[in-house]
């Protein structure tokens, strides 16, 4: 069965999604690379991992957010020696993977991609993906959400101030998961249950002002721009707050559609676009060693080839003037694809 890969470069990560050809989509973790700030050439080694692993898929795309990033990309494949990979702006990419569900009255929509280190907001055409204004704004973030989870745990004392890398580190990803878990849960409290460590409603009251601007911001760019949006997708990992939904319906008085995994759109969507472009392609994605690298694959199909020469030339030789003695099965697919008169045009040849 055909599969598709899409990858997306984020502020703190990969992240990939991977989907077959009967659109069901399969958890793409082993992919996942969540180092700090990724590189271009990061990517490209992820990518070479992707189509090294005997489940490669048979396309594959990675979305770009500007042009210079595209060219980097584009550069550090060449060096990993990988091709046939297709790169998408990742506008595109997420139209691509939310186009085929969006209802059909909705033709302009405002893209909204609230990520790590703030949120993107893009007025689009959904058929044709022309863009009619665009506007970035850091009012929220998930780093900004993150610290206030912090500072509340902080000010619980359950938890004392880090003092290495290694245990900042471990306390940011700490508090990114109490804010994770608040987007499906009233409260969260230790394992044991004796410390409520953050309730719903007071992580809300500390980050409702800062989404309420952002909201702003895509009511006022919405009223600059040439069609005023039917409807918010709200997309990236910080959509999955509940309050950020509910502010957006408040101010803008507008269907805001969040998908199941707004994380994943872009990357779905470059995953999409990858197997569009490649409907007719068989071939999965490959990864194209060094000449040296290769010689050795080569070789031994041509000993074989040889081999194989020289063996039915030997069996023509001996049996030029006497029937094929040889098992029935063998002799059986012998007449389906030689006869006597083709043996002896070899030994002659």
């Amino acid at each position: 069965m055909r599969s598709s890969v899409g990858v997306s470069l984020g502020t703190c990560g990969i992240r990939t999604s991977r989907t077959t050809e009967d659109g069901t989509w399969t958890d793409a973790a082993p992919f996942d690379d969540w180092q700090l700030s990724p590189s271009p050439e990061d990517v490209a080694r992820v990518v070479r991992g992707i189509v090294d692993r005997p489940d490669a898929p048979q396309s594959l795309g990675i979305a770009y957010r500007t042009t210079d990033e595209r060219d980097r990309i584009t550069k550090a494949l060449a060096e990993e020696y990988v091709s046939d990979v297709h790169l998408i702006d990742e506008t595109d990419a997420a139209l691509e993977y939310l186009r085929p569900g969006l209802a059909s009255q909705h033709r302009t929509i405002a893209l909204f991609d609230a990520g790590e280190t703030g949120v993107d907001i893009d007025i689009v055409d959904v058929e044709s993906g022309r863009s009619y204004g665009s506007t970035r704004t850091t009012a929220i973030s998930g780093a900004s959400f993150d610290a206030v989870v912090r500072e509340h745990i902080l000010g619980l004392g359950i938890v004392r101030e880090p003092h290495t890398h290694d245990e900042d580190t471990a306390l940011t990803a700490f508090c990114r998961g109490i804010k994770e878990a608040l987007s499906t849960h009233e409260t969260t409290s230790t394992p044991d249950g004796e410390h409520i460590l953050l309730e719903r409603h007071i992580f809300e009251l500390s980050i409702a002002r800062a989404t309420e601007q952002a909201a702003t911001t895509v009511r006022q760019l919405g009223l600059e721009a040439e069609f005023y949006p039917d409807a918010v997708i709200a997309i990236g990992g910080t959509s999955n707050v509940p309050l950020v939904r509910t502010t957006l319906e408040r101010f803008l008085q507008l269907p805001i559609i969040v998908p199941e995994q707004p994380e994943l759109v872009v990357a779905g969507g470059a995953a999409v676009h990858a197997a569009r472009v490649d409907v007719d392609r068989i071939a999965p994605v490959v990864s194209h060693r060094p000449a040296l690298a290769r010689l050795g694959l080569i070789a031994l199909p041509i000993v074989g080839v040889i081999a194989a020469v020289g063996l039915f030339s030997g069996l023509s030789s001996e049996s030029e003037d006497q029937p094929l003695s040889t098992p029935a099965s063998v002799d059986e697919g012998i007449r389906q694809t030689t006869t006597p008169s083709a043996a002896r045009t070899t030994t002659a040849t």
